[in-house]
């Protein structure tokens, strides 16, 4: 689906280097990071990244023990002024779709919100702000 994009979200201790341990994974295999959100709790977090190849750091994490799963989420360019946030949590929340979270990342380039929603509700959600001229990314 154009404008989906995958994400890995991975669960994790909450433990002294097991961040370490996944990044040192995926600089050793030569995966990009292109944005990464942590949450946690006391006893466990988790770490969801958006990467350059989605599929190969499946398997490889995988095959390191780590416990993961992969969803569809998508991208939104964000635009530089008071209230874009704001515009796209209208046209979503009007036509009632929730979001389950959110996170922004930045480049050099740009910026973008990500966008969690049920996968019930993404297409839809992707169509709307589509139609409402919304700059959607296809890729990150």
């Amino acid at each position: 689906m154009k404008y989906a994009i995958k994400q890995l979200s991975i669960f994790i201790e909450n433990r002294k280097g097991e961040l370490t341990d996944i990044t040192m994974i995926l600089s050793t295999n030569k995966i990009s990071l292109k944005a990464i959100n942590l949450v946690d709790t006391t006893e466990f977090g988790i770490l969801r990244l958006l990467v350059d190849d989605t599929e190969s750091t499946k398997r490889i994490l995988d095959d390191n023990g780590f416990s993961l799963t992969m969803t569809d989420v998508f991208a939104v360019l964000i635009d530089n002024h008071i209230g874009s946030f704001n515009e796209v949590l209208s046209i979503l929340s009007e036509n009632d779709i929730n979001i389950e979270y959110t996170y922004t990342i930045n480049s050099s380039q740009n910026g973008a919100f990500i966008f969690k929603v049920s996968p019930d509700d993404i297409k839809k959600a992707i169509k709307l702000l589509s139609k409402s001229k919304v700059s959607l990314l296809e890729k990150i």
